[in-house]
C-alpha cells in the first residue's frame, strides 16, 4: 500500500488543531507531543534526536539557511525511516500469505 499521499485538506485540518491545541506555539505543541512518540515509536523518536544532536551542535553557530537545510534533512530521513518500515511491514505479510498458499 505505501504510504498514503497527504491530501491539502489534511495537511490544513492538522496544522489547524496544532495551532488551536499549542496556542502557546510550536514549542508547546512540541513537547506535549513527546510522551507518545516516544513511548508510539521509541526507535524513531531516538534517530529523530540524535539527527537533531549531530546537526546542531551546542558549539557551533547557527547560520539560518543551513539550519532550515538541516531541519529538512531531518524530516525527509524521518519520512524515509516510515516509508521503509511501510514497505517492510507489507513484505512481511506478502511473505506471510504466501506461506498459509503453500501449506494448503
Amino acid at each position: 500500500m505505501g504510504i498514503p499521499k497527504i491530501s491539502l485538506d489534511t495537511a490544513l485540518a492538522v496544522t489547524d488543531k496544532m495551532v488551536k491545541d499549542a496556542p502557546k506555539g510550536a514549542s508547546q505543541w512540541t513537547f506535549e507531543q513527546l510522551p507518545d512518540i516516544m513511548n508510539e515509536q521509541p526507535y524513531l523518536f531516538e534517530t529523530i534526536t540524535a539527527n537533531i544532536a549531530r546537526c546542531f551542535p551546542k558549539d557551533e553557530e547557527l547560520d539560518h539557511e543551513l539550519a532550515a537545510g538541516k531541519s529538512l534533512y531531518i524530516a525527509l530521513v524521518t519520512y524515509r525511516l516510515i516509508k521503509s518500515a511501510v514497505e517492510a511491514e507489507e513484505l512481511n505479510q506478502l511473505f506471510a500469505e504466501g506461506e498459509t498458499d503453500v501449506q494448503e
